[in-house]
């Protein structure tokens, strides 16, 4: 697909592509590396030893090695994009990058391999476009919702023997969230005297607090001072995914913009960047690509007579936008009706919908960081995988387009 929708450009898919192979000289990536498979999400260091599927542009690729091998320590460089994407490998590892058409009308648009070390700032690199993906593993949906919930604007007692999901009796829409979590939290588990949701003492917030959140949470490594996207979610069943994100979306996010092309976006705000870097790798192992930017520094606030001085923390946010947004409403969307009811708004005028562009993301930087262990795979037919959501090509080989 062209950038600008046309038919005949690149979207940045092995899948068809034949080639040649030639052994060389091993490049890799840290242990830390995510790589999406059959069985979910892992990191380089749960798939060491361990013949995996690999999962690339939404199909399985089988591993010829016996899946991902020390091969030694090296130094590494970190690439990160613009959008927020990043991984950690040697200079030498290929990554797939987009060259776009010359022109508007030109048919010249192409994929090349390039060394990371290569790279230089404003280059564009592949990212997976997962679309229509599913994994099992842990986790329900309606469990996944509850814990977006919780992350978005839960909390845990002091003592932690139990948690809480909350809703405010003034926000619009969330009345199919109280039903909805309602029922998922009576399936955790409840004491014979449980009442239901109970009203805060002087407030407008309304919280099911119970063992069975806490217990739930527990299960994927969420807790009191640790309410954020653990590597536990990072790993659920892609069902669990997409309730987790709607939940904390119905939180947390909220759209905005104008009614034209492009115009219309998704948005999450947090103060936690790495939670935010968690979201965008999960939304991008189901299809939608996001950009987290930096919303506002870390900086002194002055209340006044009110409060005095307080230093605030720097805030982020992850925005989706144009046909990105649009699949995440297919594919996540919100239960929050008033939410759900301003998309539509903004969207019905837009008659030819959102322009089509390539699965690519931005080079910002790549710099030296360190020396670490490094790992080595090999993956059949397209020889590449999805490490951190961008396209890297398998350590051992490098193909060569007939």
């Amino acid at each position: 697909m062209l950038a600008n929708g046309e038919p005949g450009d690149s979207n940045c898919s092995l899948s068809n592509k034949g080639e040649v192979r030639e052994v060389v000289a091993m490049t890799c990536v840290v242990d830390s590396t995510w790589v999406l498979t059959s069985y979910g999400p892992r990191q380089v260091k749960d798939l060491a030893g361990h013949p995996f599927t690999a999962i690339l542009d939404g199909k399985p690729y089988d591993t010829l090695s016996n899946g991902f091998f020390k091969t030694s320590t090296k130094d590494v460089v970190k690439l990160r994009t613009s959008e927020g994407f990043e991984v950690r490998l040697t200079a030498d590892h290929k990554v797939l990058t987009y060259v776009p058409k010359s022109s508007r009308y030109a048919g010249d648009a192409r994929e090349e391999w390039v060394t990371a070390g290569d790279l230089q700032a404003g280059a564009l690199v592949c990212l997976g476009d997962n679309l229509g993906a599913a994994w099992s593993g842990q986790g329900t949906e309606g469990e996944g919702y509850v814990l977006g919930q919780l992350v978005g604007d839960g909390t845990f007692d002091p003592n932690e023997k139990r948690a809480a999901v909350a809703v405010w009796d003034t926000d619009p829409g969330n009345e199919a969230i109280r039903d909805y979590l309602y029922e998922q939290v009576k399936q955790l588990g409840t004491r014979s005297d449980f009442k239901g949701w109970r009203r805060v003492s002087q407030s407008d917030q309304y919280r099911l607090n119970t063992a069975g959140i806490r217990a739930l949470a527990a299960k994927f490594g969420i807790a009191r001072g640790r309410k954020t996207v653990t590597p536990q979610v990072e790993m659920a069943s892609s069902n669990f995914y997409r309730g987790f994100l709607r939940g904390l979306f119905d939180a947390d996010g909220h759209i905005e913009g104008a009614s034209i092309a492009g115009g219309v976006s998704v948005r999450l705000t947090s103060i936690d960047s790495p939670a935010l870097h968690a979201v965008q790798r999960m939304l991008a192992r189901i299809g939608i690509r996001s950009a987290v930017r930096n919303l506002k520094p870390e900086q002194i606030t002055d209340w006044g007579p009110r409060g005095g001085e307080y230093m605030s923390r720097s805030s982020y946010r992850l925005i989706i936008t144009g046909e990105q947004a649009a699949r995440f409403m297919r594919e996540v969307g919100f239960l929050n009706s008033a939410k759900a009811a301003k998309w539509e708004e903004l969207t019905k005028g837009m008659k030819r919908g959102f322009y089509a562009k390539p699965f690519v993301a931005t080079v910002a930087s790549v710099e030296p960081d360190g020396s670490e262990d490094v790992y080595d795979v090999a993956v059949s037919e397209v020889h590449a995988f999805d490490g951190n959501g961008i396209v890297l090509h398998n350590c051992g080989e490098i193909a060569h387009m007939p």
